[in-house]
């Protein structure tokens, strides 16, 4: 098998990058993080390329996302989602919330 067969296809992602916090493309040992997760949202915000990559700290860590303190962390990711969502796609807060059931901003 050649080298390109194994390479995998970039994921399609509209964030910005903001690091030190999260990057917009994956690098060796970050982790994809969806910015809306959960059975309804995670497979729209992979559509809609709203996804981040995190170190593990960032991802499962105390003040990550997923972490016992991360709450400010998470809703910071979502905050700058949504915005970036509306951005991009030309959309209002109101199409966001029809979209992911919840406005962030």
């Amino acid at each position: 098998m050649g080298i390109n067969k194994r390479m995998k296809k970039e994921e399609f992602c509209i964030m910005l990058d903001n690091s030190p916090y999260w990057r917009n493309k994956r690098y060796l040992g970050t982790y994809r993080h969806e910015a809306f997760f959960g059975v309804r949202n995670r497979q729209k915000s992979i559509d809609d390329g709203l996804v981040v990559f995190l170190t593990y700290e960032m991802h499962e860590g105390t003040y990550g996302v997923h972490g016992k303190k991360g709450h400010k962390f998470d809703l910071m990711v979502k905050k700058e989602a949504e915005k970036r969502w509306c951005e991009y796609y030309g959309k209002t807060k109101e199409d966001f919330r029809h979209r992911y059931g919840k406005n962030y901003l």
